[in-house]
């Protein structure tokens, strides 16, 4: 049963969007050919302190891995860096785009895209099937030498969802996301990475959804708005809103809107019209806790004003609820095993700006011409 919305509330969407664990940023970089300088610099682009590499709990805002993972597509000239068989060069995203925006649906636009990958052949193959019940996309084949199996199957995933969300116009609900690997020691960061529930040691890599998205008509775009998709990428595919009905993504979003007031299950609870119980069971049977929630909430606000600004610790204290500097600290540490500094040593706002400006435009420039054409 869905969980109600709550009392007074003008929506539910999730507000506020979370930090990725370091873990993925060392996933995604290990075994590529890239010297020391050159990841450090891109690391400087992307404001990411390389000391938050060796710590075992940091974290990054999905604005900086996507601007990392843009550096290492650049260098690579590879837009899945390292992950399939061959590199898929700057500007296949775009072919794709441009093919499956003239199919008449969602369907027959996914068809194109598998027909796309097998003119790739780049170790891949993923397939279609469908029923009166549910569609379900499936990972039959990635390339054994990936150097991370997990990571492949995860990114090419999101790709498909992103992507074929943004050619209908609407997000697509998954009704779940099978993976074919164990269950990961950041599983919980799930919640928040797949909109529908996850599930770990599956035979196959699939996702499952309403077979009617299929027959959706595929939405006709402007020029401008693919080249801010390409621009962008892989910001707009690899970072989609969360499900709407999701408990532990509606009680984020409560609390988001309250920040530093003294809120307990209790209050939360209320304002949707449950027990305190109900909302427990409801938070369970997604493999959440509310106290998690909060923490993770405070967390990744914190990193996220740390990393965008210069703002005295004090204020983002003082507006996550603690009483001093100290007791900040103190949480902040256990939260992700470093301090604040750690985060804003590469994080102040002028450096933001200057990396967006001085990324080098290859990319994007091969994005543009295809959105022009």
């Amino acid at each position: 049963m869905p969980m109600p919305s709550a009392a007074g509330s003008a929506s539910t969407a999730f507000a506020g969007r979370p930090t990725l664990p370091i873990s993925y940023v060392r996933d995604f970089l290990a075994g590529l050919p890239i010297d020391a300088p050159t990841l450090h610099g891109m690391l400087h682009l992307a404001t990411i302190s390389p000391t938050l590499l060796a710590q075992r709990h940091g974290r990054v805002t999905e604005e900086q891995f996507a601007e990392l993972f843009r550096s290492v597509a650049l260098h690579m000239d590879d837009e899945m860096p390292g992950l399939y068989a061959r590199p898929l060069r700057c500007g296949t995203l775009k072919v794709l785009s441009i093919l499956m925006l003239d199919a008449p649906t969602l369907q027959v636009a996914i068809k194109r895209w598998m027909q796309f990958n097998r003119v790739l052949d780049d170790g891949s193959v993923f397939t279609l099937h469908r029923d009166e019940r549910e569609a379900v996309i499936r990972i039959d084949a990635y390339p054994r030498q990936a150097r991370s199996a997990r990571l492949v199957q995860e990114l090419h995933m999101k790709l498909v969802h992103g992507l074929c969300s943004w050619i209908i116009g609407a997000r697509i609900e998954l009704e779940r996301i099978d993976f074919g690997f164990a269950r990961p020691d950041d599983a919980a960061d799930y919640l928040f990475m797949f909109p529908g529930p996850a599930r770990f040691g599956q035979p196959v890599t699939a996702m499952v959804f309403d077979p009617k998205y299929l027959d959706r008509p595929v939405r006709r775009r402007s020029g401008l708005e693919l080249r801010d998709l390409l621009h962008r990428a892989p910001l707009d595919w690899l970072f989609v809103p969360p499900s709407a009905d999701s408990a532990a993504h509606r009680v984020r979003g409560w609390l988001q809107a309250r920040l530093g007031e003294d809120c307990d299950i209790a209050h939360v609870a209320g304002a949707f019209g449950l027990s305190a119980r109900t909302l427990v069971r409801h938070l369970q049977a997604e493999g959440a806790t509310f106290q998690d929630i909060k923490d993770a909430l405070r967390r990744d606000v914190a990193i996220e004003r740390l990393t965008r600004g210069s703002e005295p610790l004090i204020s983002i204290a003082s507006d996550l609820g603690f009483s001093s500097v100290a007791a900040f600290h103190r949480a902040f540490r256990r939260w992700t095993g470093g301090t604040p500094g750690d985060y804003r040593e590469g994080g102040e706002a002028m450096e933001r700006s200057f990396a967006r400006e001085a990324r080098p435009a290859k990319i994007a420039g091969a994005y543009r011409e295809g959105a022009a054409a």
